[in-house]
């Protein structure tokens, strides 16, 4: 089996110059990384990093906290798309990605107690933003150091955080809805407690104030049918001025254009749909829904990037702003 000595010998380098090339250390030049980078792939060389975190007294791992909310977890592909960027920043920096789940606060609480105590892990992404949350008090008690995706709604200016721009991609959605004639525009959202959701519900204010249309707003909780159903329903019944909706994500609006194909009680009545995400269900869908893409995968790829790169001693936060596209497809009509 093949050591760092084999590695460093191979590339013409000291050991301690191929570990720290291996970990990206700045002071390593690209070509010299890119030597030894060839010959752990000549050698099939793969660092200990069991031995590396015994040592240091520090994992090499990089946690990753999901929301307690595992139903949208695992019916949302952001999530999965986000994971994918994490996955591959961290196996460019040879950093390992370790989970943190709970089928309740408690349980998720108690996960992270485990991976910074036990674990001897430092460093989180959280995949969320959210008011009050006592995970990122449970992060600081621990004196572990983390990067959001996602705004915080506090220490702002403390805590790196990698977003989009929600406000201005919540106007441009609303916008585009109001360049296509509509007037009465509602926004569907589940969670206001989520900093994302109220940023985008914002941006769609401020649009309606701005053209003095009236704000409409409807929350269609995260629960499965028929519950959520019979509430689209409802709310079609009740407001029939409402012609286009700003769903919050794409699964949202898929669950809205469901009932308008399929329900006799709102039978030939029509709305135009923008989601959020750009989903592969969104382009999969009859007619495909226009969707704001906000790039999760590079979400994910950035924010890695950054807890990869915290230090101990780091008082310095890091803001990264991911641009948003709108993906016009069928599901919006002009009136």
């Amino acid at each position: 089996m093949a050591t760092i000595k084999d590695v460093a010998k191979l590339a013409k380098v000291s050991p301690s110059t191929a570990s720290r090339a291996m970990h990206d250390n700045p002071a390593i030049t690209q070509k010299t990384k890119a030597r030894v980078w060839k010959a752990m792939q000549t050698l099939h060389y793969a660092p200990d990093f069991n031995a590396q975190s015994l040592a240091n007294k520090r994992s090499n791992a990089i946690g990753v906290i999901l929301p307690v909310d595992h139903h949208e977890i695992f019916t949302n592909p952001f999530f999965l798309k986000v994971l994918r960027g994490i996955s591959e920043a961290c196996y460019q920096a040879q950093a390992m990605v370790n989970l943190a789940t709970g089928s309740s606060q408690a349980e998720l609480l108690n996960s992270i107690d485990i991976m910074v105590t036990q674990g001897m892990i430092r460093r989180f992404i959280v995949l969320y933003s959210e008011k009050d949350d006592p995970i990122l008090t449970k992060l600081r008690q621990l004196d572990a150091q983390y990067v959001m995706i996602g705004k915080p709604y506090q220490l702002v200016n403390e805590t790196p955080y990698v977003d989009n721009d929600n406000i201005l991609a919540g106007s441009d959605a609303a916008q585009f809805l109001v360049d296509h004639g509509h007037k009465n525009i509602c926004f569907v959202y589940n969670d206001l407690k989520k900093m994302v959701q109220n940023d985008r519900m914002l941006g769609y204010q401020r649009v309606m104030m701005d053209n003095q249309l009236l704000i409409n707003s409807f929350e269609l909780p995260a629960q499965e049918y028929p519950g959520g159903r019979q509430l689209v329903i409802q709310y079609l019944t009740q407001h029939p001025e409402i012609t286009a909706f700003i769903t919050v994500d794409d699964m949202l609006g898929l669950r809205i254009q469901q009932v308008l194909k399929s329900s006799t009680m709102v039978a030939d009545r029509e709305a135009s749909i923008i989601g959020f995400n750009n989903s592969v269900f969104s382009e999969a869908a009859h007619p495909a829904l226009t969707s704001v893409e906000i790039f999760p995968r590079r979400l994910g790829h950035e924010a890695a990037k950054i807890a990869v790169g915290l230090q101990s001693d780091d008082h310095l936060s890091t803001k990264l702003i991911v641009p948003h596209q709108i993906i016009e497809r069928h599901s919006v009509a002009t009136v």
